[in-house]
């Protein structure tokens, strides 16, 4: 069987047609060529097909990207088949290159990915790039985060995703949301069949946490395909936590559920714990920086001592919990062969829990690996102690 050959020269002048449209845009704006934009389409980029432009990279920290640098940009993405992937973090974008964003998005069909974190972008830039993605079909990942959309802004984006159908994760963190601005956008999702990534965490309660959580409780009852959903510093409580918990009781598409930094205790923890006995879709459970306690902890642990076997990861750090909570967890890892990743620095970690974990952390084949905790042990005239790693992150 012979091998394919490949036709370069189609490849070698579709290079040469983007380049001639970037040089001729750029003559248009009156800005000089990016090497990176250069280097994608000649194939010599050391980021494969991703365009990196993050304002904070070492070489754009004497001279900053203008607006006309932008806009020549969008000039080629709009018949780009090169680039998959821009990240423009950190920039300041006009409304105006917002805007060529948008008419970019219009007609680009390979690129997948765009991070847009903390780009100064406000309502009408929101907008523009909303109702590309009423045109666009191929976009999966839009990062928004760290910009002032505004309620305004996600409703642009809720009446998009009535129509887009490819998009698959959305970041809107820290955009000036609060509950009752969401409401359009988790009315949406109950019948979008693709997004399956969301991030609305920084939302600020418009009278109480109820009205979100309510609304994202009947979204988790209804979607099929939403798979992680951050809801981290939103102000839930344990009310909240418990609507949650209680509609993901029949939810069999979320994986991944991030409640860090919100003022849930032992009864949201209890609620969750009741969700874990029965639920065998959900992988991986942040509740850092709550006050979930000793009774909150040890309630989750009784059930994955024997209860449980679908979840993966679990994220505890700074909760109000002593060594008898913590204690608690180890001895049901001991019978529980699913949890693969614990987090728990930021509590008290006594003498039993140091001992306890001691046991799980060491050995030729040690039942918690070093790379899957956030911590390690070490033993000093034969007491044993924990140190912090600083391997915490949410990983989705």
């Amino acid at each position: 069987m012979g091998s394919e050959i490949v036709d370069h020269s189609h490849v070698s002048q579709e290079c040469e047609r983007l380049r001639t449209i970037y040089y001729e845009a750029c003559g248009e704006y009156g800005c000089y060529f990016l090497d990176q934009l250069i280097d994608i389409l000649e194939g010599h980029s050391s980021t494969g097909t991703l365009l990196n432009l993050k304002s904070n990279l070492k070489i754009f920290r004497r001279k900053k990207l203008q607006d006309r640098d932008f806009l020549a940009i969008c000039v080629e993405l709009q018949t780009d088949t090169f680039i998959t992937s821009i990240n423009l973090a950190y920039n300041s974008l006009s409304e105006r290159v917002c805007r060529s964003i948008s008419l970019a998005l219009q007609t680009n069909k390979t690129l997948l990915e765009l991070d847009l974190t903390m780009c100064d972008i406000g309502y009408h830039g929101c907008f523009s790039i909303s109702e590309s993605l009423k045109e666009n079909a191929s976009l999966q990942k839009l990062i928004l985060a760290n910009n002032k959309i505004g309620p305004a802004g996600a409703s642009a984006l809720a009446e998009a995703l009535q129509i887009n159908d490819t998009l698959r994760s959305l970041d809107i963190a820290n955009s000036d949301q609060n509950s009752q601005s969401l409401i359009p956008l988790s009315t949406v999702l109950t019948s979008n069949t693709s997004l399956e990534f969301l991030d609305v965490s920084r939302t600020v309660p418009y009278s109480d946490e109820h009205t979100l959580t309510n609304h994202f409780s009947k979204l988790l009852s209804i979607t099929s395909v939403l798979q992680t959903l951050k809801l981290s510093k939103c102000e839930v409580t344990d009310s909240g936590a418990s609507s949650l918990a209680f509609y993901l009781r029949g939810n069999n598409s979320l994986k991944h559920l991030d409640l860090s930094s919100n003022r849930i205790s032992a009864d949201g923890a209890n609620s969750f714990a009741d969700l874990l006995k029965v639920n065998s879709t959900l992988q991986e459970l942040s509740l850092c920086s709550n006050r979930i306690g000793d009774n909150g902890l040890i309630a989750i642990s009784e059930v994955l001592a024997c209860r449980n076997t679908s979840l993966k990861k679990l994220w505890i750090t700074n909760n109000q919990i002593t060594e008898v909570g913590l204690s608690s967890l180890a001895i049901a890892l001991g019978s529980n062969k699913t949890v693969s990743s614990i987090y728990i620095w930021g509590n008290d970690l006594g003498g039993k829990a140091c001992d306890a974990f001691q046991i799980l952390c060491n050995g030729e084949n040690p039942r918690l690996k070093p790379e899957n905790v956030d911590f390690q042990v070490y033993t000093v005239d034969n007491v044993n102690y924990l140190s912090e790693t600083g391997q915490y992150r949410f990983s989705h």
